[in-house]
């Protein structure tokens, strides 16, 4: 399988784990706590769809030597999995399609599939083009460990099953070294892409530098316009530089 093939089987997955645990909400409207927990970790798959989607993106940047590392990363233990998770995944979605479940058994289905080695596998490919989120206090669940903490906490409240227990310490965050460049830059934006979350700056070194909405520090993603001029820092990353602590001028 082509690394392009994981990165499109692994935001398939995401995506059908947004719907999944979106349906189950539906199924526990009548206590707010339990209904808003669906909610919360279905918009964390969300979010994992787009971070995906955006390091697939960034794939195309990648130089031959860094293309040959990550292919090196994905093994075929790892396919195997993402193969077994896809064939569990049917089997619930066709669950939810003929019967209604208990909150014992939907707690069942959601730590089967998170205790896969899934999740190990999409830190590795989050990882591979050196794209290193910044947590915003209200936008936290790029990252798996802190979804899990999640899961976690609200399995041991209300899970009275045998299905193992999520293990946090498992999952806590890979750090990704970004060295910062020396100095202060300017430039102005060249490009916005709403749908995806990202941009590009172009500095007066002439160099192109990708920015994400958190990499904002002064003013706002939506405040974002193209020729609009910024002052930034940047980060030397292996598919090329990254805009931060972008502030408008």
């Amino acid at each position: 399988m082509k690394i392009t093939e994981v990165f499109d089987t692994a935001i398939d997955i995401e995506k059908r784990l947004y719907n999944l645990y979106y349906k189950l909400s539906n199924l526990f409207r009548d206590n707010s706590e339990v209904h808003n927990f669906w909610i919360k970790i279905a918009n964390h798959e969300k979010l994992h769809c787009e971070t995906l989607l955006l390091n697939k993106g960034c794939q195309a940047w990648d130089s031959p030597s860094v293309l040959h590392r990550v292919k090196k990363q994905i093994v075929k233990a790892d396919i195997a999995v993402i193969e077994s998770l896809n064939l569990m995944l049917k089997d619930f979605e066709r669950r939810l399609k003929k019967e209604t479940v208990s909150l014992q058994d939907a707690i069942g289905m959601l730590l089967k599939i998170e205790n896969s080695d899934y999740n190990h596998i999409y830190n590795k490919l989050i990882h591979t083009s050196g794209i290193k989120f910044q947590q915003a206090p209200d936008d936290p669940h790029r990252s798996i460990y802190e979804h899990m903490k999640i899961i976690k906490a609200f399995s041991d409240k209300y899970y009275t099953g045998n299905s193992r227990c999520i293990r946090v310490e498992d999952y806590k965050n890979v750090k990704v070294p970004a060295r910062p460049l020396p100095g202060d830059k300017r430039g102005k934006i060249t490009e916005i892409v709403r749908d995806m979350s990202y941009g590009f700056i172009e500095g007066e070194d002439g160099e192109a530098y990708m920015f994400l909405p958190e990499d904002i520090t002064e003013g706002t993603w939506d405040d974002a316009e193209v020729d609009k001029p910024v002052e930034f820092s940047a980060v030397k990353l292996p598919w090329g530089p990254r805009a931060k602590y972008i502030k408008y001028f």
